[in-house]
């Protein structure tokens, strides 16, 4: 890639006329690269009825999510504990000769050993009391399924960008056309970050569990069931290269490891909470069917929040995407024309596939907006290098009587950008 920008002449064209760029970059591509995943599960389930009114349906799930690998071998991970990049054995000779001399390599094994432990049970139940209400409930925990090769570090040392810039010494550049390249001393080099993953895959646990009651009154379908789930032990990454938060400014130096810029790691520590209450209305009369329902839902994590990375799980917060009421009305009306209707019952059966068999189907959503927080940009008040986050809440923040002000519904007054990083 290069760059022209009138640097040298004043005008950009004739800079690339004369074969004079700002900027040169270039960048030896790993190719080709094949990838691996392998993904297995099994399933045993079985329905048993104990009594005419009492049904169980019970099964065990295994999952086996292998650890995603590249066919050449040339991946990397990063030691949090000794801060070495680690690199398979033999491949020292495949590292870049520009790689920042800063940082030590080691080699060590890359690829994590995935579990082989995910047994999930699950269990439900259907009974129907004598007077013909129907409980239903049930139980099962599901294994967290990480992205494919999100645990593949692909470039890491292998794979370098170097970045030539021009200019003009004692009436001569640098460099030129046709020869954009110094030697490899002028070259710079793009800070690194690294990402590092635990040898031992520890997949996080999804217990799910729903009891519902069910009756018919006035030819109506009722259904009040109560949905919930706790994850436990999800995986998220974290930026672990900052300083404490604190009123001291933020250097270079004060990070853990200043030969890096992001130290990413994936943590297995993660908690998420789900609660929801729904409400299901269905009524079916010859040819129309009406169904409703409402659900009461709210969603929160531990691990969103990341700014300090001393302190995450500690905080919880709502889901971004978790709409705390939703309501869905469906009706249909199959019309009654075609082969076996009121209408054109006898019609021939090419008339039939342009005229019969229509239905009329009416669909509409209700719901609130998502959670909203109020957030700052453009500034570092933890001093960790990190530029915006949400502010410490010092009051109630919403507006007395449900009144509207000039920045909205809630008190700007009662988010303060937190002194000494305290996020809050």
């Amino acid at each position: 890639r290069f760059n022209f920008n009138g640097r040298f002449t004043g005008n950009s064209w004739a800079d690339f006329l004369l074969g004079l760029p700002n900027w040169s970059r270039r960048l030896d591509p790993l190719l080709p690269r094949e990838q691996e995943a392998v993904e297995v599960g099994l399933y045993l389930m079985d329905t048993f009825k104990v009594t005419p009114k009492l049904t169980l349906d019970y099964g065990l799930r295994w999952d086996y999510f292998g650890s995603d690998t590249i066919k050449d071998g040339l991946q990397s991970n990063w030691d949090p504990g000794s801060g070495n990049v680690i690199i398979p054995p033999g491949k020292m000779s495949e590292v870049s000769p520009i790689y920042p001399p800063t940082i030590t390599l080691a080699e060590g094994e890359v690829v994590p050993t995935p579990s082989k432990s995910n047994f999930r049970p699950r269990i439900g139940l259907a009974y129907r009391t004598e007077s013909d209400f129907v409980i239903r409930g049930g139980y099962g925990i599901f294994t967290e399924r990480l992205g494919y090769f999100s645990r593949v570090i692909s470039t890491g040392p292998f794979e370098i960008e170097q970045t030539y810039t021009n200019e003009i010494n004692n009436g001569q550049p640098l460099f030129s056309f046709p020869n954009p390249w110094p030697d490899l001393s002028a070259a710079a080099i793009p800070s690194q970050s690294v990402t590092g993953y635990p040898m031992s895959t520890k997949n996080g646990l999804i217990h799910q569990f729903n009891l519902s009651v069910e009756k018919e009154f006035w030819d109506i379908g009722f259904r009040v069931s109560y949905v919930g789930s706790r994850s436990r032990n999800l995986n998220y990454t974290l930026n672990r290269n900052k300083p404490e938060p604190s009123d001291i400014p933020f250097t270079t130096d004060r990070r853990p490891l200043p030969e890096y810029v992001n130290t990413t790691y994936w943590e297995n520590n993660g908690s998420s909470n789900y609660n929801s209450f729904q409400f299901e209305a269905k009524k079916r009369v010859g040819m129309f069917t009406f169904n409703g329902h409402y659900t009461l839902a709210s969603n929160v994590h531990n691990y969103l929040i990341t700014e300090n990375p001393y302190n995450v799980t500690s905080r919880w917060s709502y889901d971004n995407f978790q709409q705390r009421n939703r309501a869905v009305i469906t009706a249909q009306l199959d019309l009654p024309v075609g082969r076996g209707r009121r209408y054109m019952a006898d019609a021939p059966s090419v008339v039939d596939a342009i005229a019969g068999g229509w239905k009329f189907t009416w669909i509409s959503y209700f719901a609130n907006g998502p959670h909203f927080s109020p957030s700052y940009s453009g500034a570092d008040p933890s001093n960790t290098n990190t530029f915006g986050g949400l502010p410490d809440r010092i009051c109630d923040g919403n507006l007395p009587g449900g009144s509207r002000g000039p920045n909205g519904w809630f008190d700007p007054s009662c988010f303060a950008v937190p002194p000494e990083g305290r996020f809050g």
